[in-house]
């Protein structure tokens, strides 16, 4: 699933469809939602911190439930560490993923001045 979609389910689900109520939730400017849905990016660091319903799982890769189970809910507040430790994986992706759209951008200035 693309990032695209993947942030129309979640404006769908936290916010009726609404996207400037879901850029208020996530405290951005609206037009950040535009520009995501316009490179097929999001900020998955942020979306997790402000939906805590969401699964780390899914945000990374668009794959499986879009909402953790009661029980993971419940098993990540119980213990603090797996939430440290599922943020830090989420930080590594977030990362690599600005690598990539770095190295893409790179190339696509190379090609405008070629």
């Amino acid at each position: 699933m693309d990032r695209v979609m993947m942030l129309q389910e979640l404006i769908a689900h936290f916010t009726s469809g609404n996207k400037s109520q879901f850029a208020n939730m996530l405290g951005v400017r609206p037009q950040t939602i535009n520009t995501w849905e316009n490179r097929n990016t999001f900020d998955a660091e942020l979306i997790y911190s402000k939906c805590e319903t969401v699964s780390g799982d899914w945000l990374l890769s668009g794959q499986g439930e879009m909402l953790k189970s009661s029980r993971d809910a419940k098993a990540a507040l119980a213990n603090p560490e797996n939430k440290l430790l599922e943020l830090c994986k989420m930080l590594v992706a977030v990362y690599e993923q600005k690598d990539f759209v770095m190295s893409q951008l790179a190339q696509t200035i190379k090609a405008l001045d070629a």
